[in-house]
């Protein structure tokens, strides 16, 4: 055992090379982290003690020991505390919770100044259903000891039903015609109204169960299910790329490689490729192009994977997948997803192995090193946090998954599942002996206490109906189902209610999210909604260098720093380049580092001792507004202690536009600095007086170009934004590019037949 813990500290002590490396921590890393500066550094806990009066956190019986010792640490100052969990629904020992800070948190105190408050008013379910999981918990086969607070849960609903809530129903096709029953008569209006809880979606109960749902016409949402690589139209993209590597097909054919790949990997990847063959016959058009893409990749030294990736998806299918209406079901827009992921997957494998560029070497480091651990983990598919159970569909979901949801509905399956111990014999070792404190629960209870809790969280997501579904044995839930009564004998007249709606608001800025839809409202549909892979191009990677570095001089000026120079100037040019540089791939040369530095260096010689006056530097402001949340990053923000007032400036690194014979060259600038204006006054109840763009390309003349600051303007400005957000929220992205520019370096000018750049932006 020992000689294996050895081993733990060995790829511990690597795993955290790694991360230094990258300049990376992990969240456990961070809280450490956190909990070790403080406590080094009492000059700052004490300032951040005084400041903190009060804590709350919630969920509290999911919290693990760090995070109890930054609480109480900040909390020492004033003590006061609120916690609010509940010890039954605690199941993420896995990352280190522990039930043991819940229950002994009155402990922590002296006696009798930790008041307790008794949640004991369940505004969620029926009663019969409350009864039924109460009764789970506190009759079990087993003594709970002092390891569970007694409760004695009552229901609130104003709607409570007299007589059964809790059902029982044996297998798929009971299941089936109880859905297709209930939607026929009305009792149910949406799918989305049910929803199955395994304990995993990836078990052969689940995967059957969706696959006989999906036949028989009910969808099905379940992107946890890790089903990504089965899809037809992933199975279809990788064939496709597979076919334009000519020398990498040949090789697969002969199994001829320098990396090997699994058996199971190469029939999967010789069955997309079949998939791909059945396209490539079917249509000349891409026939042609996947021959000549084959011999043109061998010779090509700029081309990208990414490159080949969106000229493929301007053919069908893929062309129709993408045109799909996103407000459709989440099922029928499930392909246009998937074909997004294909990109962000291509775009990771370039920045983690360093190969933007096709290269020999990169086909077998795609499919055979890189996929081939993706393929062996699984992928799972889209999931839209801020809509939990989409329209059209039944979701299948893992019990913790589902932690805080509800749904009208629950059908809970993985009732065959028995108690079984969770902790590894390496790590019950390293825990014994190196741990700063002891196991709380007896070690042979633990499994039995964690299968408890795990299925009371699953029967307590049900507002109106719980249904247990037994399929095979159901040993450890025998005594519940005999007594249940059978789903076939529902009544007719039961009532289900609509699923909650989701009151969750969106963050907006001008430049993530506005100009882009004002620009183009189906790129915005691409990049933003489906979340398709850029080019990190070149023109950006220079307008964020210039930008980094003359963020680094204000905020260094901001912190009582007054003795900038050429040299640290150039210092931080360098550090930021090299973070640059690391992030997006792309390597500056000589010429083009130079240019950017000229850029920084001139901004510096012009503004001469203004560069002083800074106040604020890529100052973030959230603004809450009844619909929506307004966000804007300032990049300077000057104030005039004499007039109590603000001016707001804003870098631009391209060219300055000739305002003279084209002023509406610079109306999207304007309504830029007209938002931020409104969020600067908002934020620090100060007037804004000057709005100004400085562009840093100009090294004679005049670099500025101010705007007079109207209320009326910001006004208007501010109503045209929130109706560019409607159109958002609704989801309309039938309009094309209403800015011609932004052809130039989109991605998707294959897809919309717009290769050619129009002669003004050559």
């Amino acid at each position: 055992p020992d000689e294996d813990i050895r081993l733990l500290a060995k790829l511990t002590n690597r795993y955290n090379e790694l991360l230094g490396k990258r300049k990376a921590m992990d969240f456990s890393m961070i809280q450490t982290m956190t909990y070790d500066l403080l406590k080094a550094n009492p000059q700052i806990l004490e300032c951040i003690q005084n400041s903190v009066k009060y804590i709350m956190v919630d969920e509290y019986q999911d919290t693990n020991c760090i995070q109890e010792k930054l609480m109480f640490m900040l909390a020492e100052k004033h003590g006061n505390i609120c916690v609010v969990g509940d010890d039954d629904q605690g199941m993420y020992r896995f990352r280190g919770a522990t039930i043991r800070n819940i229950l002994e948190f009155p402990k922590k105190f002296p006696e009798g100044k930790c008041e307790k408050i008794y949640l004991d008013i369940n505004f969620r379910s029926q009663p019969d259903i409350i009864r039924f999981y109460s009764d789970y918990m506190e009759h079990p086969p087993f003594d709970w000891e002092n390891y569970r607070f007694e409760k004695h849960i009552t229901a609130g609903r104003s709607d409570i039903k007299i007589g059964s809530s809790v059902f029982h129903c044996n297998g798929e096709e009971e299941i089936f015609r109880l859905l297709k029953q209930m939607k026929s008569d009305g009792r149910i209006t949406d799918y989305n109204q049910t929803a199955f809880l395994f304990r995993s979606v990836k078990s052969n109960e689940a995967l059957e169960l969706m696959q006989y749902l999906e036949e028989n016409g009910i969808p099905v949402y379940s992107p946890r299910s890790e089903l990504f690589f089965m899809r037809d139209e992933v199975k279809q993209l990788i064939g496709l790329l597979i076919l334009c590597f000519a020398d990498y097909f040949s090789d697969l054919r002969k199994n001829s490689f320098i990396h090997g790949i699994y058996d199971i990997l190469r029939n999967y990847y010789k069955e997309c490729v079949g998939a791909a063959s059945i396209l490539v016959k079917a249509d000349m058009t891409l026939h042609d192009y996947i021959c000549e893409e084959s011999k043109a990749i061998k010779s090509a030294d700029d081309k990208t994977l990414l490159d080949v990736f969106y000229k493929i998806i301007s053919f069908e299918p893929f062309r129709t997948l993408l045109s799909a209406d996103l407000n459709d079901t989440a099922v029928n827009v499930r392909a246009a997803r998937n074909i997004a992921e294909v990109s962000r997957i291509i775009s990771r494998f370039s920045r983690l192995h360093d190969m933007y560029r096709i290269t020999e070497a990169l086909p077998e480091q795609f499919f055979n090193v890189y996929m081939k651990f993706l393929f062996i983990d699984g992928i799972g598919e889209y999931e839209d946090n801020a809509e939990y159970a989409p329209h059209g569909c039944v979701s299948f979901m893992t019990i913790h998954q589902s932690k805080g949801l509800e749904f009208p509905i629950v059908i809970v399956g993985s009732l065959g599942n028995s108690p079984r111990a969770q902790t590894d014999p390496l790590m019950l070792s390293a825990e014994l002996k190196y741990f700063s404190r002891g196991q709380f629960e007896p070690y042979e209870c633990i499994k039995l206490f964690d299968f408890r809790r795990l299925y009371y969280t699953a029967f307590s997501r049900a507002k109106d109906m719980l249904i247990l579904n037994s399929k095979g044995d159901c040993h450890y839930f025998e005594r519940e189902i005999d007594i249940l009564p059978d789903a076939r004998d529902i009544p007719c007249n039961i009532s289900v209610s609509a699923v909650k709606k989701n009151n969750f608001k969106r963050v907006y800025s001008f430049t993530s999210h506005i100009s882009i839809y004002d620009s183009c409202p189906q790129q915005y549909k691409y990049y933003k909604e489906l979340g398709m892979a850029q080019h990190k191009m070149l023109h950006t990677s220079i307008g964020s260098i210039v930008h980094e570095t003359l963020e680094s001089m204000n905020k260094y000026i901001i912190g009582g720093g007054n003795d900038v120079d050429e040299q640290l100037l150039r210092e931080w040019f360098s550090i930021c380049c090299g973070e640059i540089e690391a992030s997006t791939g792309y390597s500056l040369d000589v010429e083009q580092k130079e240019n950017a530095l000229s850029h920084v260096l001139c901004y510096y010689r012009n503004r001469g001792e203004d560069i002083l006056s800074v106040w604020k530097s890529e100052e973030e402001i959230n603004l809450i507004l009844p619909e929506f949340i307004l966000q804007g990053i300032i990049d300077l923000i000057e104030y005039d202690k004499d007039t109590d007032t603000l001016e707001i400036i804003d870098f631009k690194t391209g060219p300055k536009p000739d305002v003279e014979h084209y002023p509406e060259s610079i109306d999207h600038y304007r309504r830029q600095l007209e938002i931020y204006a409104y969020l600067a006054e908002k934020r620090f109840r100060k007037p804004v007086t000057g709005m100004k763009l400085y562009y840093t390309s100009v090294f004679e003349g005049n670099p500025w170009i101010v705007f007079e600051y109207n209320k009326d303007n910001i006004d208007g400005a501010i109503a045209e934004l929130t109706k560019t957000i409607k159109n958002i929220e609704s989801r309309n992205f039938t309009e094309s590019c209403r800015n011609t520019y932004s052809c130039h370096y989109c991605d998707m000018k294959y897809f919309c037949n717009k290769k050619e750049i129009p002669e003004e932006f050559k």
